[in-house]
Formats: C-alpha cells, sequence, structure tokens
C-alpha cells in the first residue's frame, strides 16, 4: 500500500507546495481549470490569473500523479 507520506512527497515533487495557510490546488476563476503551486510561481496561469482554493476531482487527483504534464 502506498502510504500519505509518499504521496505528498512525490506531489511536492512535482506540483510544488505553497506556505502552511496555503492550499495546494486551486481552480481557474472564468474557465474552471486545475492549477497547482509551480503554475502559479510562474504565473503560467490561464485567462485572467484569478483563482479560488478548490479540492480536486477523482479524475483529477488520478491525473494530478499519473499524469501531471495534463494539469
Amino acid at each position: 500500500m502506498i502510504g500519505e507520506a509518499w504521496l505528498r512527497k512525490r506531489f511536492v515533487a512535482l506540483h510544488g507546495e505553497g506556505e502552511a495557510h496555503q492550499a495546494d490546488f486551486y481552480r481557474c476563476y472564468s474557465c474552471g481549470r486545475l492549477t497547482t503551486w509551480n503554475k502559479i510561481r510562474k504565473a503560467d496561469v490561464c485567462c485572467q490569473g484569478r483563482v479560488v482554493p478548490t479540492n480536486p476531482t477523482a479524475w483529477e487527483t488520478l491525473r494530478v500523479f499519473i499524469l501531471p504534464w495534463t494539469i
């Protein structure tokens, strides 16, 4: 079984990590696309750059780990 610590380490390596009080996932306010910290730090956000904290769907969670280039 894959441990939660390993998944967290993998997520941070792939998508970056914000401050302790910030969410891991954000969604574009205009189009609804999921974004993570690496894209926010690089200013590689779509539309107007307005994002809100969110919880990803089950499909998006799989994409985060299996197909990280699609996020």
